[in-house]
């Protein structure tokens, strides 16, 4: 009997479950953000120097990140990647943040993600060094999880 392959966590903070992928440990995620476009009454404007009312309007969220060292998952990232210039596929993506005894502290859903863009950001010279590959998710919505 096989036993399931566990992720390692000794290499990033962040675990990422991608939807048909086994889960990997990354060095870095950023962009993980949303914010709620403001809206202003115009009809406030002419009250003699008061601030106009304000309301909430759309959601607006930001691409997210994934950067790693490993090769191997580069390549599955990658794989994505290349997939979607045919046919774009959407895919349910979950990260947690651990902090450094690897306990989950937070956690973020990421709805109908896919890769849009891949670069690789540092390449060692003379041999030196850690090739950092970057794969930027674009998304229709962000979650907080309750951990």
């Amino acid at each position: 009997m096989a036993f399931p392959r566990m992720p390692d966590l000794a290499t990033g903070n962040f675990l990422v479950s991608i939807e048909g992928m086994e889960p990997m440990s990354l060095t870095s995620v950023t962009g993980l953000g949303f914010e709620v476009v403001v809206l202003e009454d115009h009809e406030s404007r002419g009250t003699g120097g008061q601030a106009p009312h304000r309301n909430p309007g759309m959601n607006k969220v930001t691409p997210v990140t994934l950067s790693t060292v490993e090769l191997e998952k580069a390549f599955q990232l990658g794989k994505w990647r290349n997939n979607c210039e045919n046919r774009v596929e959407r895919k349910s993506v979950s990260i947690h943040l651990h902090d450094a005894s690897g306990i989950p502290v937070m956690g973020f859903d990421l709805t109908n993600a896919w890769p849009s863009a891949i670069a690789i950001n540092s390449v060692p010279t003379a041999g030196e060094g850690w090739i950092q590959i970057d794969v930027t998710l674009v998304h229709e919505g962000i979650q907080r999880l309750v951990l």
